[in-house]
């Protein structure tokens, strides 16, 4: 028998700073314990604190100050295994559209199941066993869905959800708001599957629920009723009505017991002469509650064939520092190697089926092809030549940094979401899936990028020089990681999609302003200048220039306009492109391409790394 014990747990957040900050009270003097095999409800008003309470008791708080003791087995939670030991579905289902149900659960299975002590066909049985309980079998094959493809029911998605946390056998599971944007049925066919799965698997069982139906209100054992500032009542579902029957509060016949439950538990901020009157009752139901629980002893241990009523435990006085946990002390299911292996497995499957990426990245190919390398097919002398050379390499570091960098964009943000959630329950280490990333990524834009630039060198009327076509290619390679690691480190820094397709071109339009070809890099106002410097497109530009411009000569004898360059290198000098050699541009641009990537894996490790608070 599991059990959870929590005792005068609270929690306050700082708001504001310096002598302005104040401390606001979410949660007070919360006491309960539960069991496994029980099915516990959080039902409270809005900002009543249901999901702080569940972030709490699941070890999943970021942040504020945490008081009292919360006791897993009535031991303290350790760090380095209570992370496995609690699953905890969200109430968003981050899941991959492009993955059927049953790869779905598998590679649950193959992040959190170590392989040394789980063959193939036990994790395959343990994932058929988990979609029979969940009653997944008949889905088994369809993908989760996505633009354009249906998939899933909301109903199937979250059991899904749910059979990814579950498949690794925890001993207890959270859910937040599992039924929401659900309808009826599937709401209720959701809880009574929990509370099978808290029976059959000996599960502490905890799901914050938003105005359930009667049938799924008495589905739970037990329900903990938070109203602002505090618990009104923690006991059996069969015996909240009557319990507030006995302070004087009457349910209607007939109405949904949670319904009304809410409705007086709710501060009414709206109407400005019902405020007071709903503050007043809200006090006195904490009043009432504090009062039974001081009347009935330090503690009621729950009992739910008995039908025993309430679980408590009176307040402690134990205040605990904020202890995160996370990174050295963390013990990993898989090596290195074989945690890569599963990532770049699931990686290249699910971009593989996104034909949408795909084909993208195929018409990108073929326009830059028949667009750019026709434009500059026609054969061309003097001051024409040299000027079609010109922008036609400048347009290629364009080509080959815009529509590089923002497909990719959602794509790198879908995966920062699910790879959060699935850090947090220690599925893999921040570097395998980083490096799958790239490992992904990389390959598909090179693949495009080096055919189309193929052709185009060769349309484009380019040096037939196999040392300089090689050296091209070598320089655009470069141009693409660069592009690259400009998605990598917006995705990674950027809150949401909106902000990082805002930032991301916007980053890439001052770089090709300050590219080498629109704007001479020496007649740049100082304050501006410096730019240049950390622009990946002036150094390619440089090295692109250098490399086609060495050792041509353009005729200028027919030449009418009076301009004319001679020679590529007067070209190059014209536009004071001439400061670095060919390779010593290519390496500077190689070191930035290293840094980017750096700096967006630093970045992914300091924003999603789970610093949470453990009591």
């Amino acid at each position: 028998m599991k059990s959870l014990e929590f005792r005068n747990v609270g929690f306050n957040v700082k708001i504001g700073t310096g002598k302005d900050a104040q401390y606001k009270t979410i949660l007070s003097n919360i006491n309960g314990s539960i069991e496994s095999g029980e099915l516990v409800a959080l039902i409270g008003s809005s900002g009543a604190g249901k999901t702080t309470l569940l972030n709490l008791l699941s070890g999943r708080i970021l942040g504020g100050t945490v008081t009292g003791d919360i006791l897993f087995n009535g031991e303290k939670r350790d760090k380095k295994t209570f992370k496995r030991d609690v699953a905890y579905v969200e109430q968003d289902d981050l899941l991959f559209g492009t993955l059927t149900t049953k790869e779905t659960l598998m590679y649950a299975a193959d992040f959190r199941l170590n392989a040394s002590e789980y063959s193939r066909q036990e994790k395959e049985d343990r994932i058929k066993d988990v979609m029979r309980s969940l009653r997944l079998t008949k889905s088994e094959d369809t993908l989760i869905g996505f633009e354009g493809h249906k998939g899933l029911s909301g109903g199937e998605r979250k059991r899904v959800s749910i059979g990814v946390e579950i498949v690794t056998d925890p001993k207890m599971i959270m859910l937040d708001e599992p039924t929401s944007g659900l309808d009826s049925n599937s709401s209720e066919v959701i809880v009574k599957l929990m509370k099978t799965i808290a029976v059959k698997k000996d599960l502490i069982c905890i799901s914050s629920i938003h105005q359930p139906s009667s049938k799924i209100f008495y589905t739970f054992d037990k329900v903990m009723l938070l109203a602002p500032g505090g618990v009104v009542y923690f006991g059996s579902t069969r015996d909240v009505i009557p319990y507030f029957s006995s302070i004087g509060f009457e349910a209607p016949v007939h109405e949904n017991p949670a319904d009304f439950l809410i409705d007086i538990m709710t501060i009414d901020y709206e109407h400005e002469e019902h405020l007071q009157t709903s503050i007043d009752r809200v006090d006195l139901l904490k009043r009432s509650w504090a009062e039974y629980v001081a009347e009935n002893g330090d503690i009621y241990k729950s009992n739910v064939s008995a039908g025993t009523s309430v679980t408590s435990y009176n307040p402690g006085q134990n205040e605990h520092k904020n202890t995160g946990f996370d990174g050295p002390t963390e013990i990993w299911k898989n090596p290195w190697f074989s945690e890569l292996h599963i990532l770049l497995k699931r990686s290249w499957l699910r971009q593989m089926r996104d034909k949408s990426f795909l084909y993208s990245q195929a018409f990108s190919c073929v326009f830059g092809i028949l667009l750019i390398g026709f434009t500059f097919f026609k054969k061309t002398e003097g001051f024409s030549d040299a000027q079609n050379k010109i922008g036609l390499l400048f347009l290629l570091i364009l080509h080959n940094a815009f529509p590089v960098a923002m497909p990719v964009v959602p794509v790198l943000i879908e995966e920062r979401g699910i790879m959060i959630r699935e850090r947090a329950s220690g599925s893999y280490r921040m570097s395998t899936f980083f490096f799958a990333n790239i490992l992904t990524q990389a390959p598909i834009a090179l693949a495009s990028n080096i055919t189309s630039l193929t052709a185009i060198y060769y349309l484009g009327k380019l040096q037939f020089d196999t040392a300089k076509y090689f050296t091209f290619i070598a320089i655009y390679i470069v141009v693409v990681m660069n592009s690259l690691g400009i998605a990598f480190v917006f995705s990674a820094a950027s809150p949401n999609m909106r902000v990082a397709a805002m930032f991301t071109p916007l980053f890439l339009t001052v770089f090709a302003i300050y590219g080498g070809s629109l704007v001479n890099a020496t007649s740049v106002t100082p304050i501006l200048s410096w730019i240049r410097y950390l622009d990946y497109m002036y150094f390619s530009y440089t090295a692109a220039l250098q490399n086609e411009m060495k050792g041509l000569v353009f005729d200028c004898s027919k030449n009418t306009s009076g301009t004319c360059y001679p020679t590529g290198e007067s070209v190059v000098l014209s536009f004071n492109l001439n400061l670095r050699t060919v390779w010593e541009s290519f390496f500077i641009c190689l070191g930035m391409s290293i840094f980017y990537h750096i700096m967006a894996y630093a970045i992914l490790r300091f924003r999603t790394k789970p610093k949470y608070i453990l009591v």
